[in-house]
């Protein structure tokens, strides 16, 4: 299954975006573009193929659902401090591909500092959040009160576990029906994800979070078959044997 509406006008789908399907509007974060070369100024190498990637991987989500608009949920880029040279390029190189395919709207995620330098000279709207189709669109770094509410930040992952100790771990959308909360796995093929299986609400990312309780969320994975239903994160915990 690609594609699975969640709440009235919601969707998530196996692309790792989430779907407001009145307005048209595809919603996907956690991109940390240049991250590779943040790496590399720690000392690890990696080949410099996420940029690629993402790039075919919208182009296909776009194809599928035909969106009028493209929101990003933060992090478009990587490194805190400054903007590096392959961040430039592959945050410019990001912004043309999109907006060659629709509208575009970037909301500021804590990693994005000085990405203004980048969107005001590409006329992208940069902004703190905003609201479509009666849904709060955020990175989820700062506390919110606006529910319902779609954000990032997170990078929820669950981890399968097979009959001889073996797993798997897949990126998962997060969604908390009674809080009226859906949090989006990174778009990043090389962020791997905060494993949801024994994460407490003490150990969210998210300040408006942490007071929630986690165990009735509804957990989907991403998978290379489509979405799969895994059922609630205390379903999870029961399986998993975990804390």
């Amino acid at each position: 299954m690609r594609q699975l509406e969640i709440a009235p006008g919601l969707s998530i789908t196996n692309d790792r975006c989430a779907l407001l399907t009145r307005s048209r509007t595809l919603v996907l974060g956690d991109l940390h573009l240049g991250i590779e070369a943040s790496l590399e100024l720690e000392g690890l190498q990696l080949p410099r193929v996420q940029g690629a990637t993402m790039h075919q991987r919208l182009s296909s989500a776009v194809e599928a659902f035909r969106p009028e608009r493209i929101v990003v949920l933060g992090d478009l880029k990587h490194e805190f401090s400054r903007n590096l040279d392959q961040e430039w390029r592959e945050v410019r190189g990001m912004l043309e591909h999109m907006l060659s395919l629709a509208q575009v709207t970037v909301v500021r995620g804590n990693h994005d500092n000085y990405l203004a330098n980048i969107t005001s000279r590409m006329g992208v709207e940069l902004v703190e959040g905003l609201r479509v189709d009666g849904y709060h669109l955020t990175h989820g770094h700062l506390p919110v009160s606006e529910r319902p509410l779609v954000q990032g930040h997170e990078h929820p992952s669950v981890r399968l576990m097979d009959g001889v100790g073996g797993h798997i771990k897949l990126p998962a959308f997060l969604h908390l029906p009674g809080e009226g909360v859906l949090i989006i796995p990174a778009f990043s093929p090389l962020v791997t994800g905060n494993d949801i299986n024994n994460l407490s609400p003490q150990d969210m990312l998210s300040p408006g979070l942490r007071s929630v309780d986690l165990e009735p969320a509804e957990v989907f994975g991403c998978s290379d078959i489509g979405l799969i239903r895994l059922g609630t994160k205390g379903g999870l915990l029961a399986r998993t044997g975990g804390r």
